[in-house]
């Protein structure tokens, strides 16, 4: 029987809380629905698009963020690289308390190992080569001046990206709250709609959802398309069908296979083939497949390869 569990994926999750709105839009006063009316659910769900696209936005900007840092971090190990070049011509090659007064951590003058360590000695050597003019070398790049500069640009960078590691964080928290609450709604429609509906009631595909008196088994999807892609290669696009987890994608080369035979399984509903031979003739079809069982097949897409 029909369980009418909530999908795992957010994008189906969504999908399905269109659906499930767009149902209760035209439905909901003609079976009496009460408590998780559209107008109840549909706030839930916006609520929960805008909140994952949010996070989106700041994911995007975290890593403008990130890669900023590193631009900055690129430049501190030239600096680096340049001041060891330049220091040892006074102190040597070999470490000496006088590298360790330039700045260098833990007890070595090879390039510091993490970001934190290298923004230090930055910050160290402004000060020596302030301290210490006659160290400078402007044909070196490694003046008090460049060293000053590059401190103010990393530590501008590092505080950037912690503010949007914040933000980020705190859009993740917002997401998850509102994908909570829209699980919260859904489940409370489904719930309303078992006192209201017969496990046999096809209003329950208005909705979205599986009759209970279903089988668990998905449906197969009903329309299959193939379009060319480079040498060799095929996308396949198809419906997402009820009750799917996964799906199943299979081929049969004209001329060569006697039968289909499956070569990828995706969650999404299309997938990129390819390793095709150029210039034959492909079919394809796409199963679907959860927990209790795999559908029959959906209708066959056919393609010469390019």
């Amino acid at each position: 029987m029909a369980s009418n569990a909530l999908p795992d994926k957010r994008d189906r999750l969504f999908a399905l809380g269109d659906d499930m709105c767009d149902g209760a839009h035209t439905h909901e006063v003609a079976i009496g629905l009460k408590q998780n009316t559209e107008a109840v659910v549909r706030p839930a769900l916006e609520a929960a698009k805008a909140a994952e696209s949010t996070y989106g936005a700041c994911q995007v900007l975290r890593k403008t963020a990130n890669a900023a840092h590193n631009t900055a971090d690129n430049a501190a190990k030239v600096f680096i690289t340049n001041a060891k070049k330049r220091l040892s011509k006074f102190f040597g090659e070999a470490y000496t308390t006088e590298w360790g007064a330039a700045g260098w951590p833990n007890n070595s003058t090879g390039m510091p190992s993490t970001q934190a360590e290298r923004f230090s000695l930055i910050n160290s050597l402004k000060l020596h080569f302030t301290a210490n003019p006659a160290h400078e070398s402007v044909d070196m790049e490694v003046t008090a001046a460049l060293a000053t500069t590059l401190h103010t640009t990393i530590s501008n960078a590092r505080t950037a990206l912690d503010q949007k590691v914040t933000e980020s964080g705190q859009a993740k928290a917002a997401r998850d709250t509102a994908e909570t609450n829209l699980r919260k709604r859904l489940r409370g429609m489904i719930t309303e709609l078992e006192t209201l509906l017969s496990a046999e009631d096809p209003l329950w595909h208005a909705f979205g959802l599986s009759r209970p008196a279903d089988e668990e088994t998905p449906e197969a999807p009903s329309f299959t398309t193939a379009t060319p892609g480079g040498a060799g290669i095929t996308h396949v696009d198809w419906d997402d069908a009820l009750r799917a987890d996964h799906y199943r994608v299979w081929i049969l080369i004209v001329g060569t296979d006697n039968d289909f035979r499956a070569v990828e399984t995706v969650t999404d509903s299309d997938a990129t083939l390819a390793g095709l031979p150029s210039g034959s003739t492909v079919k394809i079809q796409v199963t679907s497949v959860n927990g209790a069982g795999e559908s029959g097949p959906g209708p066959i897409a056919q393609i010469v390869i390019p």
